[in-house]
């Protein structure tokens, strides 16, 4: 499977965020998430936001990842990994209204990222 904005591995995308989602975009990673859902059904989600801008509000946080609240029922969980700790409560704050199952990770941290995807 080839996807334009996520790197895949087996049931596993990534997508690195490194500013706002605007409209084109959004519509890329909707595009490829419907094609993803209709070969591989769950899926596992790594969200990599380096250098994600650090004066934003939560709701532009939580717009930004608005795509995930659309294919909720299709996503198994959700690792952000991020270098700004401080949005460890964002990402608190999103899984409770979204409903996805989410955890936040700092950036040093990709073997607890690797060992919590895996995880059931």
């Amino acid at each position: 499977m080839r996807l334009s904005e996520f790197t895949v591995s087996g049931d596993l995308l990534t997508l690195d965020i490194r500013s706002e989602i605007r409209k084109d975009r959004f519509n890329a990673i909707c595009r490829d998430m419907d094609q993803a859902v209709a070969e591989l059904g769950r899926l596992r989600l790594v969200l990599v936001m380096r250098h994600y801008p650090s004066l934003n509000s939560a709701e532009d946080f939580y717009d930004d990842l608005r795509f995930l609240r659309r294919y909720d029922q299709a996503i198994d969980k959700v690792a952000v990994v991020c270098d700004r700790f401080w949005k460890d409560t964002w990402v608190g704050i999103f899984s409770l209204f979204s409903g996805v199952r989410m955890e936040f990770f700092e950036m040093t941290q990709v073997h607890a990222v690797t060992r919590w995807m895996q995880s059931d």
